[in-house]
């Protein structure tokens, strides 16, 4: 029983420490933001009592307010406030799924805007057939194609040559600093720690989800601005070859086969000053 006790208290610690090390990298984004700890401690409260409400219940029972606390540590009013302003509807119409994101794809892959090797064609702006209008109402549904061009232009991902518009990045990465760039943190963390939670709790090997990583340490300046550039040219390949297999394949889905599964995989370069890293670890005790 000590022994089992030891393991767990290790274990608590450890995730502890990793807590730590992403709070570390989280907190540096908000308060260049502004948002303040008592925001944040209000947004914490939130998560770990939809989460035990959610995630944890009791198999054939209903989730109360007084295991919810139990599970979270909060008092049973915290908890109850929590779930009373969940429960408060609230009127937002759901944001669109991202039409230049769509259009960015349908011309990367059908072919009657792009090349047989997945390269987008340079495009005329109007025309019946094979032009950017054409493609913006087979992909965008009721938006303009001037409101797409504008948007796709603003962002970098595409470039207007007179009656003609060409296609530059291979994705929709938005401005600098923009809503758009938070919502895509938001939901790129999300997904990461979605997979690190499920390989932890998986017990089939044949299970885990894809999450791999290539580290060395100790290179200069010159090695890692090397690596930066291939990095992001083997990165572009693959991504742009599993864009292009998933977006066959749904092209084969009838409406009577559509599911549920949201996939995806995610590429990301990391640097950091090791120095700088060994003095902001820290530990949690």
């Amino acid at each position: 029983m000590g022994l089992i006790s030891h393991c767990m208290k290790s274990t608590h610690q450890k995730l502890l420490n990793a807590t730590l090390k992403i709070l570390r990298a989280l907190a540096r984004i908000l308060v260049r933001h502004g948002v303040s700890h008592s925001e944040f401690s209000e947004l914490a409260r939130k998560a770990f009592v939809e989460s035990a409400f959610e995630d944890f219940p009791i198999e054939s029972k209903k989730q109360t307010v007084s295991r919810v606390a139990v599970l979270t540590g909060l008092s049973r009013k915290e908890v109850l406030r929590v779930k009373e302003e969940r429960e408060i509807p609230v009127n937002k119409e759901p944001r669109p799924v991202n039409r230049a994101i769509r259009v960015i794809n349908g011309w990367l892959n059908d072919s009657n805007y792009a090349t047989p090797d997945g390269k987008a064609r340079a495009l005329p702006l109007y025309g019946d057939t094979g032009s950017f209008a054409a493609l913006v109402k087979g992909y965008s549904g009721d938006i303009t194609a001037g409101a797409i061009a504008d948007e796709l232009v603003r962002i970098g991902a595409a470039q207007m040559r007179g009656d003609t518009i060409e296609l530059c990045a291979a994705g929709y990465v938005p401005a600098a600093d923009t809503d758009e760039k938070i919502e895509i943190m938001g939901a790129s963390t999300r997904d990461l720690l979605e997979t690190l939670d499920h390989n932890l709790t998986s017990q089939e090997p044949n299970d885990r989800r894809l999450q791999r990583s290539v580290v060395y340490h100790q290179l200069p300046d010159h090695v890692a601005a090397e690596f930066k550039t291939l990095s992001e040219q083997k990165a572009a390949e693959l991504l742009k070859e599993l864009n292009h297999w998933l977006w066959s394949r749904k092209q084969q889905i009838t409406r009577y086969e559509l599911g549920t599964k949201r996939i995806g995989v995610g590429i990301y370069y990391f640097e950091s000053d090791e120095d700088k890293l060994k003095t902001n670890q820290g530990t949690v005790s």
